[in-house]
């Protein structure tokens, strides 16, 4: 897994919960996700490439649509 920088670390999610650390999704090649750890809030996001990933959850976890 690449080493993330300060910059790139995922923010926390809106509902205040830390995110998961970013993972690849099983069976693809350079697809990651990041999930909210807290079990009641469903956010999540699914991209391409490891900075995509986290520039889209660091946009998502700012905002209240889902």
């Amino acid at each position: 897994m690449q080493e993330l920088s300060a910059t790139e670390v995922p923010n926390r999610c809106r509902c205040g919960g830390e995110p998961s650390v970013p993972k690849l999704v099983v069976g693809c090649r350079n697809r990651w996700i990041i999930r909210c750890q807290v079990k009641s809030c469903c956010a999540k996001n699914i991209a391409e490439g490891l900075n995509d990933t986290i520039i889209g959850w660091n946009r998502l976890s700012t905002h209240f649509y889902r």
